[in-house]
């Protein structure tokens, strides 16, 4: 029974670790990197030229790119670092269509911030 009571402990333990401030601060920290290494393998129209859609919308080169954010919340008792793009093509560029190949520019992030190059 003593060691049930030390696992219970132990499991409160971690679910106050990951509420706690340095864990906080240390999701921030990851979710900027993600965020700076992001914007740097990101997709930018060379032309410089906006891009007009049929609907009337202006692509401007760049937008992309400046969608990208690196956000912390805090879910499920814990917090929590995200790395996302909010630009309307951002499905496209990561899994790419039948004209254009995947860019995969979160997946690879991710893997930037495990310590992997994919």
């Amino acid at each position: 029974m003593e060691i049930m009571g030390v696992i219970a402990e132990l499991t409160k333990l971690s679910a106050a670790a990951g509420a706690s401030p340095q864990a906080r601060a240390e999701c921030e920290r990851l979710a900027k990197k993600g965020e700076q290494y992001a914007k740097t393998i990101a997709p930018v129209n060379k032309t410089g030229r906006p891009h007009r859609l049929p609907s009337g919308y202006v692509d401007n080169p760049g937008d992309y790119r400046d969608s990208i954010r690196g956000e912390t919340l805090f879910k499920n008792g814990k917090w929590r670092g995200r790395v996302g793009a909010y630009d309307y093509k951002s499905h496209w560029i990561e899994y790419g269509t039948s004209k254009m190949p995947k860019q995969s520019i979160m997946r690879r992030t991710a893997g930037h911030l495990r310590g992997s190059s994919s």
